[in-house]
């Protein structure tokens, strides 16, 4: 959703809040297909909003953190490859990278420590209750393996992204 980058912070949490209610709903009809139409829909519209606000908040600081730089289209690209673009104002550069940095360090421990368990979970509940569970033991496995491939391969590029930006700062400040 790189579209939503060059979107105000509170048009995307609409956003999201929308698509999470209208998900929520849908949900609903195989989850809880006791409820009626009313009830069903201002739980979805409950549960969208707050999805909305609250992501709009986590949105809005990792937003600040990152600053101008992840505006750009090529930030992703350029992280995902480990690359730093020709034209790029250094410093923002080193904030929006030493930021995605201290985002994604975490997610070493993190991710097993959260994936496994709610794996487990799903799959006792796949077991015990409803088969509607084995999808989620299948969304969290997937979660986690991307999680584990893709977490040291970004930490790897922003090293090397930031070694290029210590490169073109001293090379800036001999050639002044």
């Amino acid at each position: 959703m790189g579209w939503t980058k060059q979107l105000p912070t509170w048009i995307v949490g609409v956003i999201m809040a929308v698509l999470f209610a209208a998900l929520w709903f849908a949900f609903t009809f195989i989850t809880t297909p006791e409820l009626g139409v009313g009830a069903r829909a201002l739980a979805s519209a409950v549960a969208g909003a707050g999805y909305g606000v609250g992501m709009g908040l986590w949105l809005g600081r990792t937003r600040r953190g990152y600053g101008g730089a992840a505006r750009r289209p090529d930030f992703g690209r350029a992280v995902r490859r480990g690359t730093v673009p020709a034209d790029v104002d250094l410093e923002e550069w080193r904030r929006a990278v030493e930021h995605h940095q201290r985002q994604h360090r975490p997610f070493r421990w993190a991710a097993p420590l959260l994936y496994l368990p709610m794996t487990a979970l799903a799959i006792w509940l796949a077991v015990t209750s409803q088969p509607l569970f084995w999808v989620g033991a299948v969304l969290f496995l997937a979660m986690l393996i991307v999680t584990v491939v893709t977490t040291p391969r970004v930490l790897r590029n922003t090293e090397t992204m930031l070694a290029e930006l210590d490169r073109r700062q001293r090379v800036q400040q001999t050639v002044q």
